[in-house]
């Protein structure tokens, strides 16, 4: 990572430092079924800006997994790297993303999320600091 300037985003993260460890991942919301999801990344951005909000952009990767999201806490961008995901609202009408595949997922936001296998996406988050 670097101050300023551009920062290569690689299916393996940093071109060097690659990605974290694989850990235990928190999940936003509650789980559906037996998901017990790892992850690992590399943040290319994770710094508050000279606004009341926290930006984090980079590459993520998790295994498996399925949630209940109710109120979504930030808006993210996400383009798919690898494996398939289905978004679906409260009507459960679904969405589902392949690789090349990008979505904007908007703060608020209540559903579910479905990973099919691991799943590895580049990702922008924007965190409102009003809550």
């Amino acid at each position: 990572m670097t101050d300023k300037g551009i920062t290569r985003l690689g299916v393996n993260g940093h071109p060097t430092l690659g990605m974290s460890p694989w850990s235990e991942m928190p999940l936003v919301g509650d789980a559906v079924g037996n998901a017990a999801p790892t992850e690992r990344f590399f943040r290319a951005f994770d710094k508050v800006i000279d606004t009341p909000s926290e930006v984090r952009a980079g590459v993520w990767e998790a295994t498996a997994y399925a949630e209940k999201i109710t109120d979504y806490p930030y808006n993210e961008i996400v383009f798919v790297v690898e494996g398939s995901i289905s978004i679906l609202d409260e009507d459960k009408h679904e969405e589902r993303f392949e690789p090349g595949d990008c979505f904007f997922l908007e703060k608020g936001f209540n559903g579910e999320w479905r990973q099919h296998s691991k799943l590895k996406i580049f990702h922008m988050t924007v965190d409102p600091s009003d809550r």
